[in-house]
């Protein structure tokens, strides 16, 4: 019998020491098999307690031949030394496909702390981890609160929820007190100190808040929110902090332009009015001023125009000046729009346009003749023994029509020349007084005329051979003349005749 109790004894103390010491990593599974995400479960729950000998399992996806684990206090930095660590696990067994069981037995009688143990496996590529929150030994037990899943949360109109997982020694939440303080923090640092809060929450198997967008005295705005919760020893937790956007108006939008006043607008309501008037090819600057009312907003502008035929589209990356600031050039007569759409972060959206005329501009006819300027309804005398030309190449038009000008070129009704803005003395074969008139006429159909007289002497008629060199008396009438001009020249009673054409307004 003895022997028997002995056997038993030493049985029982070989399996302690089996538990105890640290066993290298077993693989059941090729590594082929491994899935990508690491993951790894406790059969324990957050809040365990243990006073001498901690004994952990569970499962996981991986055969855990590099995880490592680590005991920090729960309250101080994860980089500092952990209180107590190890290289290996104290068991890994393939448990099914792709399934591994695992044991961690690590002595705990020295610690009395609110600790946290991580469990991390390591390889070359990256380092996933678990954790389980422990209370170990008898005292310096807290409260714990877990970071909520996001920490970030919207809330433009009705209600949030909100979960937070509460631990406590007691395992229990009653008579549990929860206090929350409150800054603006639109970069995540507070603009001033902390403000008590009354939030709505209650406490059963975890916090869970209850935020209502139009009960919440909070203003618009980015908050950072500090939750602290006290047990009913009344002592505190660890703070924990998220950020609540709150945002329940529409932002407002100003757009100007240079040549409209300012129009605001109200959310999804547009109130765009014609009374703007530009020429063709005039540029237009639009600018917009946006405001959410907090610091820290952030929206997004979306600009498009509406040509006069309903055509819409965007802007081309060379019209923006800034993401608030585009130029446009109109080439087409007719009716625009340019249309503004901001969105905010809270995804309230504004439509604001701004719509204005857009007119043609009528050309204005210019001619020259060996540079003397011909006004409406002028009478000019060619200059005697010379060609000569009329030049209206100097015609002045908005920049996107003057380069298309159609020039119409009319010798006493009728149509001589329809094309080129210069009119040439071959183009009239007669003698006498001629009435020319030079319709220019854009690519709208937008016109000018100028109308003016042309007295051609008799022996300046060109193009015709038989009215010139074809009859002695002109040859007789051309040869007088010379001899007569040549005479008073020499007696300096005359001044010469000078090349320009003479010309007077009627009257």
């Amino acid at each position: 019998m003895r022997k028997r109790h002995a056997s038993r004894a030493s049985l029982v103390s070989v399996i302690m020491l089996l538990f105890t010491m640290p066993f290298a990593p077993v693989s059941g599974a090729p590594s082929g098999s491994q899935t990508d995400e690491f993951q790894l479960d406790f059969f324990q729950i957050d809040g365990y307690h243990s006073t001498d000998l901690l004994h952990l399992n569970g499962t996981a996806n991986m055969p855990l031949h590099a995880a490592q684990w680590r005991i920090h206090d729960h309250q101080t930095n994860p980089d500092s030394p952990p209180l107590l660590t190890g290289d290996y696990l104290s068991s890994v067994t393939p448990s099914g496909e792709q399934r591994w069981s695992w044991t961690l037995v690590v002595d705990v009688s020295q610690l009395n702390c609110t600790c946290v143990l991580t469990i991390t496996q390591v390889d070359e590529h990256h380092s996933p981890r678990a954790h389980i929150y422990l209370y170990l030994g008898e005292t310096d037990h807290r409260p714990i609160l877990q970071q909520p899943l996001q920490s970030t949360y919207l809330l433009a109109g009705g209600d949030l929820e909100i979960d937070i997982v509460a631990i406590t020694p007691s395992g229990a939440l009653n008579d549990s007190v929860i206090s929350f303080t409150v800054c603006e923090a639109p970069n995540a640092v507070c603009l001033k100190e902390p403000e008590p809060v009354r939030l709505n929450s209650t406490l059963t198997d975890k916090l869970h808040l209850h935020l209502n967008a139009t009960t919440l005295t909070l203003d618009d705005g980015i908050w950072k929110i500090t939750v602290v919760l006290s047990d009913r020893t009344l002592t505190a937790s660890n703070s924990i902090s998220y950020t609540l956007q709150l945002d329940r108006h529409a932002p407002v939008v100003v757009l100007t332009s240079s040549v409209q006043q300012s129009q605001a607008s109200l959310a999804m309501v547009d109130e765009s009015s014609v009374d703007a008037v530009i020429y063709e090819g005039e540029e237009v600057f639009f600018t917009a001023e946006v405001s959410d009312g907090y610091e820290g907003e952030s929206e997004v502008l979306t600009w498009s125009k509406i040509s006069p035929s309903g055509q819409v589209s965007t802007f081309s990356d060379a019209s923006f000046i800034t993401p608030a600031s585009v130029t446009f050039l109109p080439v087409v007569a007719g009716e625009w729009s340019v249309v503004l759409l901001v969105r905010d972060s809270a995804g309230h959206l504004v439509r604001t346009t701004s719509a204005f005329t857009v007119t043609n501009a009528a050309p204005m006819a210019q001619v020259f003749l060996d540079g003397l300027q011909i006004q409406q309804d002028d009478v000019l005398v060619a200059p005697s023994g010379d060609s000569w030309v009329l030049n209206a190449s100097q015609t002045t038009d908005t920049s996107n029509d003057v380069s298309s000008l159609r020039y119409q070129w009319y010798v006493d009704g009728t149509l001589i020349q329809s094309q080129g803005a210069v009119f040439e003395s071959a183009n009239i074969n007669t003698t006498g007084s001629h009435e020319l008139e030079l319709v220019v006429v854009d690519d709208d159909g937008a016109e000018s005329r100028l109308v003016f007289s042309l007295e051609i002497p008799q022996d300046q008629v060109s193009g015709s051979e038989g009215m010139l060199g074809g009859n002695y008396f002109t040859l007789g009438l051309v040869f007088i003349i010379g001899i007569a001009g040549f005479l008073l020249a020499r007696m300096g009673s005359t001044e010469p005749e000078t090349s320009l054409p003479k010309w007077q307004r009627k009257k």
